[in-house]
């Protein structure tokens, strides 16, 4: 380019210190132009890889080959006078406990209530079906063999999900429209 405007320059040394100054301008102008697209490009290529990393974390959840989470194992919550605790067992079967431990020894010392059953885990849903529930007749804790049949839900459906690390279990109820269900999450730590 500058060999083009030195052609068409009359050849003074004002006219070559012109067509140099016109020529850097360009330079810089051309310079900046790649900075540019360089920096644009940099973002793009920025914004992919963020879009990747993103896409990655949230299918992170452990999943079986079907796709869905796998939550086999023992998950507890703690409260007040118990614990709940259910576990998942391979083949798809589940048992729901309510007991009471040893503050020391953490042993099993009483069953208020069991519930046993089939579940199925798709995507981030939990149906626990089939189930028959047995309670103390005393409403209190005592042996295993104390518990009865009773009445109860042969269903239950939760909304699912893990916390980064895959030890906390979220079950979230899947609350009917204008119905006063109880708060979500219930939050069971895995044993």
């Amino acid at each position: 380019m500058y060999r083009e405007l030195k052609a068409r320059a009359s050849g003074s040394a004002e006219d070559d210190n012109l067509i140099k100054n016109h020529y850097n301008c360009i330079s810089a102008i051309h310079l900046c132009v790649i900075i540019y697209m360089k920096t644009k490009l940099s973002l793009i290529k920025i914004f992919s890889l963020l879009a990747a990393v993103l896409a990655f974390t949230f299918s992170a959840c452990e999943k079986d080959a079907s796709g869905n989470m796998d939550i086999t194992g023992k998950w507890a919550q703690l409260q007040f006078q118990g614990i709940q605790q259910y576990e998942f067992k391979n083949g798809n079967q589940v048992q729901f406990d309510v007991i009471a431990t040893d503050s020391v020894t953490k042993k099993i010392i009483g069953y208020r209530f069991r519930s046993t059953g089939k579940y199925s885990v798709k995507n981030d849903s939990l149906v626990m079906f089939d189930q028959v529930n047995y309670s103390n007749s005393k409403n209190s804790y005592g042996p295993v063999t104390e518990l009865i049949p009773v009445d109860g839900s042969k269903t239950a459906a939760y909304g699912l999900s893990l916390n980064g690390p895959k030890n906390k279990l979220l079950l979230y109820f899947i609350c009917p429209f204008n119905a006063s269900c109880l708060p979500s999450p219930m939050v069971f730590d895995k044993q």
